[in-house]
């Protein structure tokens, strides 16, 4: 078994300010808008830990938790059900402290892989909402994640799931053999629990159903022939990864953490859903987060030029192709929000929803973009120009032929 670091909650850590942030600032408008649908929701945090750190900041329950309150004292929907639930091994005793003043929460004392699936079993018609940020690799499970969308009958589901892909790479080479470069396991990105596999068939086996199928092997296999760096080894897998979450989820993102800038990401906050508003919330949501971490890694010193969560740098021009070129594809009209998020599935969040919406505009502008909508005309005659698709202004846009 892994040691455990018994200093993982003494200080929190700036790569858990980040994750939290990115947490923290999708629940409000995630949970403004599912609390429309009138069925409950379910949120729970599959790895709770104590709920807050030594040196008294937040963890992600109490952020969970002062967000579901903030969110229910703002609406005006009746019945609104928000039901919340911690699992952890080695601190539910903490947890019951820590989030006492919370009233009704459900605290679970045991392992996620363990307990999951009895939670989830009385949640039918539920709205799910999952956080799923482990203390090594060995707990994600990529059986689990299929099960959630394909055995049970939720409302809706959504994933944020933090994948260490690095520590993933490391234990990849170790089973099977590979040479492995002697980088530095980061200062500030301290593991709590890390994986250490033995060398035999079983752990082959444990590394297929975390990722979700053997495709892992030939990035390392193809890393042994030197045919790939470590970087690109971590970046390929991060990419497949997310690309067999999405035979289960349909729009899948990712946001590396890097600390440090060309540091290896060690880890990966990953969000999965169906929803299609999902998508671009998290979308909005990650370049705002991305601030945060430019911010750590530069240290306050002003960059010359703008860049994205993937430390690319941001050539307006190219984006604005970017745009063009994906919609060009769309000869019958499809709703712009759908249009929107196969754009971010293609080239990843590289700016906000509205930049490509702005694109959009331009072109409508100059006659290459056709854009029917409902309501078609506004109260005094005029006809529509909004950009919105919602449940009360719905855009459809084609490529004009």
């Amino acid at each position: 078994m892994a040691k455990k670091n018994d200093d993982f909650f003494k200080v929190k850590k700036p790569w858990s300010e980040v994750k939290d942030e990115l947490l923290g600032c999708y629940l409000k408008p995630y949970i403004q808008k599912i609390l429309y649908t009138k069925r409950p929701i379910v949120y729970i945090d599959c790895f709770a830990g104590k709920g807050k750190f030594e040196d008294g900041k937040p963890g992600s329950p109490l952020i969970a938790l002062n967000t579901m309150q903030e969110c229910l004292d703002q609406t005006k929907i009746n019945g609104c059900s928000i039901r919340p639930f911690f699992i952890d091994l080695n601190y539910a005793d903490d947890l019951r402290v820590n989030l006492a003043e919370y009233g009704k929460v459900g605290i679970i004392a045991g392992r996620y892989e363990n307990e999951i699936e009895k939670l989830l079993a009385d949640q039918s018609g539920c709205n799910i909402f999952l956080y799923i940020d482990p203390y090594g690799i060995k707990a994600l499970d990529y059986r689990l994640f299929q099960s959630f969308s394909t055995q049970y009958k939720f409302n809706s589901i959504e994933l944020l799931i933090n994948m260490n892909s690095f520590g993933f790479i490391r234990e990849g080479c170790r089973v099977l053999g590979v040479p492995f470069e002697d980088i530095a396991i980061f200062d500030d990105l301290i593991e709590y629990e890390s994986t250490k596999l033995e060398v035999n068939e079983k752990s082959i086996t444990i590394l297929n159903n975390i990722a979700g199928g053997d495709y892992w092997q030939a990035i390392i296999k193809a890393k042994n022939r030197n045919e790939l760096s470590i970087y690109e080894a971590e970046a390929q897998f991060a990419e497949q990864y997310c690309n067999r979450l999405r035979q289960n989820y349909k729009y899948v993102l990712n946001m590396p953490l890097r600390i440090k800038r060309g540091q290896l990401p060690k880890y990966r906050m990953i969000h999965a859903t169906n929803h299609v508003e999902g998508c671009l919330l998290m979308v909005d949501n990650i370049c705002g987060r991305w601030q945060l971490m430019k911010d750590i890694q530069d240290g306050g010193q002003m960059q010359l030029w703008k860049e994205n969560y993937n430390n690319e740098m941001v050539v307006e021009e190219d984006i604005r192709k970017k745009a063009a070129d994906h919609v060009s594809t769309y000869s019958s009209f499809c709703r712009l929000n759908a249009v929107l998020a196969d754009f971010f599935m293609k080239y990843g969040p590289i700016c906000k929803v509205s930049v490509i919406k702005s694109v959009f505009k331009d072109l409508q502008n100059q006659g290459k973009l056709e854009a029917r909508r409902t309501p078609a005309y506004t109260k005094r005659g005029n006809p529509s120009t909004f950009w919105a698709d919602e449940k009360k202004q719905k855009t459809e846009i084609r490529w004009h032929l």
